[in-house]
Parts: C-alpha cells; sequence; structure tokens
C-alpha cells in the first residue's frame, strides 16, 4: 500500500508543477525510464532517490511514502491544532499563520506550490532589503541596486497574488479561521491602522 501511495504521490508532484517526466528525471538525476518505473510502482527506490525527490518537490519524505498527509515540511514541524499560544501575537504564531494558509491554498488546487514558495521567498528578501540598508547585514549579500530591488521585489510580489475586489464563488476549505490566522489578521489590521493614522496625521500638519 506504501508503494502504491509513492507512485501516486510522486506522479501527482510532478504533475502539479507541470513538467514532464524527462525534466524531472533529470533534475533527479536519474533515467526517464526509471522515473517512470517509480511512479508506475514497477520499481521501488532507495532511500536516497526518497530525499531527493522530497527535497526537490519541497514535501516531506513521509508524505512521499504515505506516513502523513501534510505535504509541507514547514507544517511537520508545527502541529496544525489551535494552541493556547496563538492568541498571542508572537512571531512563531505568525510563522504557523503562514504555513496554515500556505497548505489551504495548495488544497484549494487553484495555486501552484510554486507561487506559494515564491511569494514567501520575495517576502523574507524585503526584510533582508531593510536589514541591508540598516547595515545590519553586509550590502554585498544584494546583488541588485537598492531602489531597483525594492521596486521589482514589489512588483513581483503583486504579480504572484494580485489583489482581486471581484468576489470568487468557489467554496473555502474551511469556514473556521485557525486561532493563528485569527490573530494575525486581527493585529495586522491594528498594525495598519496605526500606520494609516499616523499619515493622516503627518498630511494634515
Amino acid at each position: 500500500m506504501q508503494n502504491l501511495l509513492f507512485s501516486s504521490r510522486l506522479a501527482a508532484l510532478r504533475k502539479e508543477r507541470g513538467i514532464s517526466q524527462k525534466e524531472a528525471a533529470t533534475a533527479l538525476g536519474i533515467s526517464g525510464a526509471l522515473l517512470s518505473h517509480y511512479e508506475n510502482g514497477i520499481r521501488e527506490c532507495g532511500l536516497e532517490f526518497l530525499c531527493k525527490a522530497a527535497a526537490y518537490y519541497d514535501v516531506s519524505c513521509d508524505y512521499l511514502l504515505g506516513v502523513s498527509d501534510s505535504k509541507r515540511m514547514f507544517s511537520e514541524l508545527l502541529d496544525t491544532t489551535d494552541r493556547a499560544q496563538d492568541a498571542e501575537f508572537r512571531l512563531a504564531t505568525t510563522f504557523r499563520a503562514a504555513a496554515r494558509i500556505s497548505d489551504m491554498l495548495v488544497e484549494s488546487s487553484e495555486v501552484n506550490p510554486q507561487q506559494i514558495q515564491d511569494f514567501f521567498a520575495l517576502s523574507i528578501y524585503r526584510i533582508i532589503l531593510h536589514a541591508s540598508s540598516a547595515g545590519i547585514i553586509p550590502k554585498e549579500w544584494i546583488h541588485f541596486p537598492a531602489k531597483a530591488a525594492y521596486v521589482a521585489d514589489s512588483a513581483a510580489l503583486d504579480m504572484i497574488f494580485p489583489y482581486a475586489e471581484k468576489p470568487t464563488r468557489r467554496t473555502p476549505v474551511t469556514d473556521a479561521a485557525p486561532l493563528c490566522v485569527e490573530t494575525t489578521v486581527e493585529k495586522s489590521e491594528e498594525i495598519l491602522k496605526k500606520l494609516f493614522a499616523a499619515l493622516a496625521e503627518a498630511d494634515s500638519l
């Protein structure tokens, strides 16, 4: 049973990325024929390939083997049930919210996992840019000119997940917001209100 789950999940992950067997096989360092055998359950892979495939598709080995139904390695490190601490606005709460929303987006089947990875990478890149400008990390770590990096980063984030005013008609993955998400939304909107109030006050001076 585990072998069948491994085969089907290996093939499904490749199709989610929209790549051919040949492309995946090249990236994984094996022949197309061997990958086909793995995806069809004709042959069993070794531990080295299992680890390489998990890293390539950004999922846990447990997910590939059918031991877990959670794809994301980040989520494997976190308890997905609500915790009392989720009501507190901590860095861990924000990370947990990011992991939960990431999984919901993937489950919705309307967002490519690569889009989510790109978005989070660029979001962290924005923090790195600020750290570089503040002299906390070496400016040599950034290879774009500073102003160009900020502009490109903002544009790329908007391209990945553009704001849509038109409501969608699809059914949400869940009706109840996880506590970590609820807290993050509440505190983020408080921050936005304070920033807008400060901007309005500055304009009136």
